[in-house]
């Protein structure tokens, strides 16, 4: 019994034993399979996905062909429908006239057109629609490269007249100044003497201070029909004998032409200091306002006292919003004071208009076109730069308008001037370069700004040269009202369209603060051009010319008085570089006036005797 219940006992641990071997191993099977169940159901259920996409996708490729079918089935319905009603129709016929039709018996092959005919059909349709695409695209190219092989024709005619009628008016006028002309020694006075200027050398400032000023050599009240302000013009010698001179009517007077008056026609001392006064406040206006923008662009401390927030962040899109605003009231305001100004200014803008002659029409349009560029870019930078920096940097025009001045008309430019343009290059260099280090080391200062004032020094180089040719057959008081309403205009329709591709204008901090500050720009910009148009008559062209030339230094002391602050507070070489560019441009006011008085001097002189009359 003992040894029966030993042999039990271990056949007992040995059956435990395999029991457990096969359960653990039935255990790993079973979570094999648990893991390959999960994995078919993850391929399962990716299948079915697929399988969805494949129905859908077939059943859209099946919808497309049942369409495609139907198509094709309703092209052979119609086939066949007109093949039996044209087959009723014979019968009609024939059963009408059977002896009409009898001739002309139809041939059932021939009304009935195969499927493949059809097919046919639609391919050679397919081809002639992608041979006539191809063909248009073909001369859609070349008439794009027609035309602006055409514009390039037209703009190198329109340069090819410019220097024609210049070369035309310098020969004349050298053959004019080399005759005595019979009437001019026996009428009671002679003809007023042209301004000499030349487009290197501004009259006045640009059109940020003499908005808008007629351009180099000419100012807003000059006669209707001036000689080519770019060239050098002859002065008409005077009587021998001076006699009491006619009045000139309002329309054919000339009085910010810089003349050597005659005997009895100098002007009083009170008129003088009264044109001064006038030249003064003209040059003042136009400075304050371009503070009035700084403050608006970034805000400040008025006389270190008076907190003001920025009042509109000046991007473009803002400046343009500004700019309009300003020309809400500077256009109805010069529209009426126009009039006043010269009385056939509404004649001439209708003869400008229905005249078959564009171009000049289209110059007055680009003279206020880079007017327009020059005005957003001078906004955008005094709000970068302050105006100081910003106004002086504007004033680099003469380094372009001499180079074109030559370029177009030539007039050389002299030592004088080359050194004018040195000392001008110089004074930018003094003016901007703090404020691009500044920008580099990351003080916050943009160098967008200095860019922005250089650009707009170009546009207004350019509008200089654009309004001398617009001078040459408009009077400067009709060119002044059209070139306002063209910035208007552009400001309008930028705005308008920009808005269509998210270019909006921000919205102001305080909307009533931007309302009067563009109002007080219209009013200033309208006092500047009235204060400037009667101070130019009383003291003359010339001599304004140079007061107005200050306009970089008072507008970098009004900033410094009236908003002190990083941006209008400039360094000791800053100051030296607005002085050099001040002094530039008042040499070539200087050089431009002795010049016209060697002229009148000369032409004073007779040619056979060498003496005075």
């Amino acid at each position: 019994m003992r040894v029966l219940g030993h042999d039990l006992e271990a056949l007992r641990h040995q059956v435990t034993g395999y029991l457990s071997d096969d359960i653990t191993h039935l255990q790993a099977k079973k979570q094999r399979l648990m893991a390959d169940i999960e994995a078919l159901e993850g391929d399962y259920e990716a299948l079915r996905g697929q399988h969805q996409q494949l129905q859908t996708t077939y059943a859209e490729g099946l919808s497309q062909q049942q369409i495609a079918q139907q198509q094709a089935w309703a092209k052979r319905l119609a086939v066949a429908l007109a093949t039996h009603l044209q087959g009723r129709l014979e019968a009609a016929l024939a059963n009408a006239h059977p002896h009409a039709l009898q001739t002309s018996s139809p041939r059932p092959d021939a009304i009935a057109p195969s499927t493949t005919a059809i097919q046919g059909l639609a391919a050679l349709d397919a081809t002639i629609q992608n041979t006539l695409t191809s063909l248009q695209q073909d001369l859609t190219s070349y008439h794009s490269s027609l035309s602006q092989q055409i514009n390039r024709m037209q703009s190198a005619e329109q340069q090819g007249e410019a220097i024609l009628e210049a070369l035309v008016a310098r020969l004349s006028q050298q053959l004019q100044s080399q005759m005595v002309t019979p009437s001019a020694d026996h009428n009671g006075y002679g003809a007023p003497p042209s301004d000499g200027s030349t487009g290197s050398g501004p009259a006045l400032p640009p059109g940020l201070y003499r908005s808008p000023q007629p351009g180099p050599g000419e100012t807003a009240e000059a006669y209707p029909k001036p000689s080519p302000p770019l060239s050098r013009s002859p002065q008409v010698r005077p009587p021998m004998q001076p006699q009491p001179r006619p009045p000139a009517r309002p329309s054919e007077a000339s009085p910010t032409k810089a003349i050597i008056p005659e005997a009895g026609s100098f002007p009083t001392q009170a008129q003088l200091q009264m044109g001064l006064l006038m030249v003064v406040l003209s040059t003042l206006a136009l400075s304050l306002h371009n503070v009035i923008v700084g403050i608006i662009g970034y805000g400040g401390q008025i006389l270190g006292l008076i907190p003001i927030e920025e009042v509109l962040s000046l991007t473009i899109p803002n400046s343009l919003l500004l700019l309009w605003l300003r020309m809400v009231v500077v256009v109805p305001l010069l529209a009426l004071v126009a009039p006043r100004l010269y009385p056939r200014v509404g004649h001439d803008l209708q003869q400008l208009f229905q005249n078959s002659d564009r171009r000049p029409l289209v110059q007055v349009v680009a003279s206020g076109g880079f007017l327009f560029l020059s005005q957003v870019l001078i906004y955008k930078a005094i709000a970068d730069v302050g105006p100081g920096v910003a106004v002086t940097l504007l004033f680099m025009y003469p380094l372009i308008t001499v180079p074109l001045a030559w370029f177009l008309f030539g007039d050389r430019p002299t030592p004088l001037r080359l050194v004018v343009m040195f000392a001008i290059s110089m004074g930018i260099v003094f003016t901007a370069l703090p404020r691009i280090y500044s920008d580099i080391t990351g003080s916050g200062v943009s160098l967008w700004g200095v860019g922005a004032a250089l650009l707009a020094s170009v546009a207004f180089a350019l509008f200089l040269i654009a309004m001398q040719l617009s001078f040459k057959r408009l009077h400067p008081v009709s060119v002044s009202l059209l070139q306002f309403s063209t910035i208007f205009i552009l400001t309008s329709l930028i705005l308008i369209v920009g808005s269509f591709f998210g270019l909006d204008p921000g919205e102001p901090s305080q909307p009533a603060r931007l309302y009067v500050g563009a109002g007080l720009l219209g009013l200033l910009t309208l006092l500047g051009y009235l204060f400037n148009n009667y101070g130019v008559k009383l003291l003359g062209a010339s001599q304004a010319s140079i007061v107005a030339a200050s306009g970089p230094v008072a507008t970098a002391l009004l900033a410094y008085f009236i908003t002190p602050g990083e941006k209008s507070t400039l360094l000791f070489i800053q100051w030296m570089g607005v002085i050099l560019v001040t002094l530039g441009v008042i040499s070539l006011s200087l050089e431009r006036l002795a010049s016209q008085r060697r002229q009148a001097r000369r032409s004073a002189v007779p040619a056979n005797t060498g003496q005075w009359h």
